[in-house]
């Protein structure tokens, strides 16, 4: 794998800790040999329809850490949008674990953003309780279903919301895979770039699967890069995973429809962190930088 040039090497390996991403849902991103393979056959994105909750896929503990003023657990409806089905509520239980009281509790389904739902009890989430959400479809054959583990936390994102940074990396050349139209789902692009995340507070890295992360470029949310044209992924995430992003502009000639990435030049960037079902929002600093592909300075 190719490194970041510059004295953003060092540093990349201690940030290793964010390039997690949800596996079979997101294709991860990565600098990348300028010989590495682009299929030449036709791109399909059959066969990518279903939902899942959210939580960390690299892990066999299925199992979230929620802060204390959360909601409840968000479910992504993967696929592209012709395969999306209705989100139906009897689908899911949501049941409390602790101790004599363990029991199915109610709760809501709610849009947190397009296609992604929380499931939220309508009883308070306590600190110390433990909850499983579950989802089966018994219309499907064989039947599908999946659940996830969630503990509540004492601490509470409010009382750390102010405390939420935002890294810049030093820029650097090297090689990503990006959309294509032109018949393969993924093309090798020349870029420069520069890469960013949420390391502080040590609370945020715990939280990451129940929170939302938007990147704000040039003062608008629409940085939604993608390196497949099947790499779908959950909202309130990036192509890079949770609280972690790269933002870059190609160096290479490309005709005027497959140009990805935004432009050479000066930029502004920052990030916002919320809780889904409430009106609790991090904003970090903004950040100014510099992306040129003969000579990428950091301000």
């Amino acid at each position: 794998m190719r490194q970041l040039k510059g004295s953003s090497a060092n540093k990349l390996l201690s940030c290793n800790v964010w390039k997690r991403v949800l596996v079979a849902v997101a294709v991860g991103l990565a600098f990348v040999e300028a010989t590495q393979h682009v299929s030449v056959y036709a791109c399909t994105c059959a066969g990518r329809s279903g939902g899942l909750f959210i939580m960390n896929r690299e892990s066999d503990d299925n199992t979230l850490i929620l802060p204390r003023d959360a909601r409840g657990v968000l479910w992504w409806q993967a696929g592209e949008v012709w395969q999306k089905k209705p989100v139906r509520k009897e689908k899911f239980t949501v049941r409390l674990l602790s101790g004599a009281r363990e029991r199915n509790l109610d709760f809501r389904v709610i849009e947190a953003k397009p296609n992604l739902f929380l499931i939220a009890p309508t009883e308070k989430l306590l600190p110390g309780n433990r909850y499983v959400f579950t989802y089966r479809d018994d219309t499907q054959e064989p039947a599908r279903s999946e659940k996830v583990e969630a503990t509540v936390e004492n601490t509470a994102f409010a009382s750390i919301k102010d405390q939420v940074q935002l890294w810049l990396l030093s820029p650097g050349r090297g090689q990503l895979s990006v959309v294509t139209a032109g018949g393969s789902c993924s093309r090798s692009a020349d870029v420069v770039a520069q890469e960013i995340h949420i390391s502080d507070p040590a609370a945020i890295e715990r939280w990451r699967f129940a929170l939302l992360f938007e990147t704000i470029l040039d003062g608008k949310g629409d940085w939604q890069p993608r390196s497949h044209l099947c790499g779908n992924y959950p909202p309130g995430s990036s192509w890079r995973g949770y609280g972690t992003d790269i933002i870059f502009a190609e160096c290479a000639t490309v005709t005027p429809n497959e140009v990805a990435g935004t432009k050479e030049g000066e930029h502004g960037v920052y990030m916002t962190v919320s809780v889904p079902g409430t009106n609790l929002v991090a904003i970090t600093k903004t950040h100014s930088f510099r992306l040129t592909c003969t000579s990428p300075t950091l301000k």
